[in-house]
């Protein structure tokens, strides 16, 4: 009877335990308020390559791949250029546009199935 109780026990508590352990993998100093700080942080976005696919031109910024028209971090892909891509964004309720050029990393072809 003993054992009944302590397994009954066990199954009812188990839930409440789990909802009190914390995630090992998130940072000591995390708090709710040094994310929104992150969130508010300056908008850091860099064209790693511009590609056509038939008529269409897609870039790569920050590791996405993104078309005229997407969102990556907030800013919108107003045009994307043989070289460089245009974005708008809101920056302290005001829409900006910038110019984002191609990263020089030496590594940019003009014909992607060159030398394969």
């Amino acid at each position: 009877m003993l054992n009944k109780l302590f397994v009954l026990f066990a199954i009812v508590s188990f839930p409440v335990l789990a909802q009190t352990l914390e995630d090992p993998t998130r940072p000591s100093q995390f708090t709710a308020s040094t994310q929104k700080a992150v969130s508010g942080a300056k908008l850091v976005l860099q064209v790693e390559a511009i590609m056509r696919v038939g008529e269409q031109r897609r870039a790569v910024i920050n590791g996405k791949v993104v078309t005229e028209g997407q969102s990556i971090q907030g800013a919108t892909v107003k045009a994307i250029h043989p070289n460089s891509v245009d974005i708008v964004h809101n920056l302290n309720g005001e829409w900006v546009e910038k110019t984002l050029w191609v990263a020089k990393s030496g590594n940019v072809k003009s014909n992607a199935a060159e030398n394969y």
